[in-house]
């Protein structure tokens, strides 16, 4: 059966393990799972992954969820050049410490602005739940873009070494989406150049961002 990706092109997760699969040229089947149709919690993708949550993987009937989970099985199973996922332990320990990182830090806050601004009005939520959101958000965000911008500051890649790893594509994927949720990483002159940097060096870039770049476009009419 070969491998099967279930992804939504909007989605940070979902585009970071297409990234990943692109730029080293691992055969897949893509399968387009929309998560504003709430197409993730139909009983038939359920039985892909029971979480309701994409992306996932099916790789010859062996079924995987987590973004991150799936980029270090990915490196593992196909044997990918060793900079996205170190073997190295020490290495490798900063990898995963900033994909552990991102969940808690940088995701969090976007995904409070992505509720409070995307869905709340959508959903209904009440003006004090939006409110909440909002500066919980904004104050992880700041908190986590100064964090990354004194780290880059160091070095070219968020996790160190002299090339781009499986954390630099994760926590990319995140930054570059921000404006969709109201945000913005243009006071961050090391975020900035970061981007830029990884823009030119991820080969999939463009095709994988095609969707996200017409949806923010669409927002700007």
């Amino acid at each position: 059966m070969g491998l099967e990706l279930y992804t939504d092109w909007l989605s940070q997760p979902c585009r970071a393990v297409s990234m990943l699969l692109m730029d080293n040229n691992i055969e897949h089947q893509v399968h387009e799972i929309g998560i504003m149709k709430e197409e993730t919690q139909g009983a038939a993708y359920k039985q892909i992954n029971p979480c309701g949550k994409v992306p996932s993987i099916v790789d010859d009937g062996f079924h995987l969820g987590e973004s991150h989970t799936i980029m270090r099985y990915l490196c593992e199973s196909r044997n990918l050049p060793d900079h996205y996922y170190p073997k190295d332990l020490k290495q490798r320990a900063n990898v995963d410490y900033w994909l552990d990182w991102h969940h808690s830090n940088l995701r969090h806050g976007s995904v409070r602005l992505i509720k409070a601004n995307v869905f709340g009005p959508i959903k209904n939520y009440s003006q004090q739940t939006i409110d909440e959101l909002k500066k919980e958000g904004d104050e992880v965000l700041k908190s986590s873009l100064t964090f990354m911008d004194e780290n880059l500051s160091k070095s070219n890649y968020i996790a160190g070494g002299n090339q781009l790893s499986i954390a630099d594509i994760a926590l990319v994927c995140e930054v570059v989406m921000l404006p969709i949720s109201g945000a913005s990483y243009e006071d961050y002159p090391n975020v900035q150049a970061w981007v830029k940097r990884l823009s030119t060096e991820i080969k999939s870039w463009d095709e994988a961002n095609a969707t996200l770049n017409k949806f923010l476009a669409s927002q700007k009419k």
